[in-house]
């Protein structure tokens, strides 16, 4: 009796043996014949549903992503106004100066009761002739700056017989500046008529001319010579 409860439980052993060993070579073949493109989950889930007394895995929890919050643009604001346009500043017109003749001046040299603008030199004090029509005969002139002592003086010594004015403080009818600066004219004369004015001439610098000394006539006027229409000053 002893020896068969012997023989049985060694072929008891070698059953569970034989069981265990087979359900392990299950498990291989069944893992090799997974094909390659299962996933990992999938091989697990299919080995462990094999084996009795296992329990399936608990799912993966879902995770959710939230999407990130945009913070609020916050609105645009006004554009600043641009300050108002500088007013333009008052124009001033530009005053508007007229010509007017120098002042007569006397040099130092001359005499006390000279003619306003007598230039001083000695033996020859300037004239102012009457405006009574009678004629002169210009033969030299100086305007502004040009009118020094020393020139007319050597025009007048040249010259015998001649005198010497300044046109704005004698008549009307002579030019009474140019640009605003007085004329002095060295001349011949006075003569009662035109024909002794323009006889005058020879006696003169090339280009000397005739003028009427008047109250009547403007300083355009031309005094007619035999061979020549005087020109103006």
């Amino acid at each position: 009796m002893p020896a068969v409860i012997g023989v049985v439980f060694v072929f008891l052993i070698g059953v569970i043996i034989w069981v265990i060993t087979s359900t392990g070579g299950d498990d291989s073949v069944a893992t090799d014949t997974v094909p390659s493109s299962s996933s990992t989950t999938d091989v697990t889930t299919t080995t462990s549903s094999s084996v009795p007394g296992t329990t399936s895995p608990a799912p993966m929890p879902v995770l959710t992503t939230v999407a990130p919050t945009t913070p609020a643009t916050p609105a645009p604001t006004a554009a600043p106004t641009a300050p108002p346009a500088p007013t333009q500043p008052p124009t001033t017109a530009a005053p508007t100066t007229t010509t007017t003749p120098t002042p007569p001046t006397s040099s130092p040299d001359s005499e006390p009761d000279a003619v306003p603008g007598d230039l001083g030199i000695d033996d020859y004090p300037m004239q102012q002739p009457a405006c009574d029509g009678s004629y002169i005969t210009i033969i030299a002139s100086a305007v502004g700056d040009q009118a020094t002592a020393a020139g007319i003086e050597n025009v007048l010594d040249t010259y015998d017989g001649s005198n010497y004015l300044r046109t704005d403080q004698t008549c009307p009818s002579l030019n009474p500046s140019v640009d605003g600066k007085p004329i002095y004219v060295v001349y011949f004369g006075p003569f009662p008529f035109a024909a002794d004015a323009c006889a005058a001439r020879s006696e003169g610098t090339e280009g000397s001319y005739a003028r009427q000394l008047s109250n009547d006539l403007p300083p355009t006027h031309t005094v007619a010579c035999p061979d020549l229409l005087a020109g103006d000053e």
